[in-house]
This record gives C-alpha cells, sequence and structure tokens, in this order.
C-alpha cells in the first residue's frame, strides 16, 4: 500500500480529534478509550497509535486547538493602552462571549469541567490545571496591582485576593453553565452576574467604558 501522503495523514488527524471531541463530550474521558474514537472515526485502532502514543496526548492535542482563541484574550487582558480596570471588564464579558460564539471552546471547557476526571492515565492534567490556574490568576493580579496603583481600587482591597475571588467566580459561572448548557442564564445575564464584584472592589463605575452595558 502506498505510504499515505502528508496532506493525507493531516486530514487523519484532524477527523480523529474532531471524533474524540465529540465522543469526550458525549461519553465522558474516562468511559472512551482509544479503540472507541477510532470505531467513532471509521478508522483502525493502528490509524490512531500512529498520530497519537495514549488517551493524554489525544486529549492535550484536542486542548491545543483552542489556545489561539485564549491566548488572543490574554493579549487584550495586558494591553496596557486601556486602564486596568476597563481590561478586566472587557475581558471577563469577552470571555464569556467566546464561550457562547465558539462551538468548540465551549465543548472543550465542557470536557474539562464534567467530563474528565483527573486521575490515573489523565493524573497529568492536575497539575496542568494547578499551573494553569496560577498563571491566569496571576495576570488577573497584575492587572489589579496596575489599578491599584491609578487609584481606582477600593480601600483595603488586596489584588491577590482580588484576583483569587474573580477567577474563582469565572469558574463557577462557566461550571453553572456547563452543567446545565440548554440554560442559557449566564450568557443572557452575564454583565448582571459580573457587575456586583467589580463593584465591590473598584471605585466609581471606573471599570465601565462606552462599550460597556451599565448594570
Amino acid at each position: 500500500m502506498a505510504r499515505k501522503t502528508r496532506e493525507e495523514a493531516e486530514q487523519t488527524r484532524h477527523l480523529l480529534l474532531d471524533t474524540a471531541e465529540r465522543v469526550f463530550w458525549e461519553k465522558g474521558v474516562a468511559a472512551t478509550s482509544l479503540a472507541d474514537i477510532a470505531t467513532a472515526a471509521g478508522l483502525t485502532r493502528g490509524a490512531i497509535y500512529w498520530h497519537f502514543d495514549n488517551k493524554l496526548a489525544l486529549f492535550t492535542a484536542i486542548c491545543d486547538r483552542i489556545k489561539p482563541e485564549l491566548e488572543h484574550m490574554d493579549a487584550l487582558l495586558l494591553d496596557t493602552g486601556i486602564n486596568p480596570a476597563v481590561r478586566l471588564w472587557r475581558h471577563a464579558t469577552g470571555m464569556f462571549e467566546l464561550v457562547r460564539s465558539n462551538e468548540r471552546l465551549r465543548r472543550i471547557c465542557g470536557i474539562h469541567h464534567i467530563g474528565c476526571e483527573q486521575v490515573g492515565e489523565m493524573a497529568p492534567l492536575l497539575l496542568e490545571q494547578i499551573s494553569w490556574t496560577q498563571e491566569k490568576q496571576s495576570m488577573l493580579q497584575q492587572v489589579l496591582e496596575e489599578a491599584a496603583q491609578a487609584g481606582q481600587l477600593r480601600d483595603g482591597i488586596q489584588p491577590r485576593l482580588a484576583a483569587l475571588g474573580l477567577h474563582s467566580l469565572y469558574g463557577g459561572l462557566c461550571h453553572s453553565w456547563m452543567i446545565n448548557p440548554e440554560d442559557n442564564t449566564v450568557h443572557q445575564h452575564v454583565c448582571n452576574l459580573l457587575s456586583p464584584y467589580f463593584v465591590g472592589i473598584f471605585r466609581d463605575h471606573c471599570w465601565l467604558d462606552a462599550t460597556a452595558v451599565e448594570p
């Protein structure tokens, strides 16, 4: 049999990633084997092992597909041309809009939140999740420290703790939506859900700008 061309191999890889994303979402990661994914894709087990050594490698490749969108949001958060309070608001509302509008990102986030047990062969994901969480909280803290220097934070607000609370709010709202994706309450009222926290840490609604929705 002729050796597969690079283009054919890439098409097969994308088919496996698309299929794994769908099956992981439907069945959960722990209940899905690589053989299940190969069968669902109409391929042999050999085809899947040609591209991925194990389930963890496959899952990591799935997550890598949404990194560009997330990195773009991080770049917006750290854009020093915009005042820090407004940056945080735009980042917060922008992240939820991204989850709402991007089906792939939404599904992969859902798999992370409710479809993947970080034990056994997937245990390395826990350390990766801890590292990712620390990185995101550090970014939020950096912007909040800028806000403090600009006199935007209320008295007594500690940037480190405020960053932890804000990141936890993001995660909680995402989880609430992921466990019941048919309920659009979070996405319909995201500004009203986020604004009490912003009111609590910032002075004088300094986080609102012309593009924001007044709570």
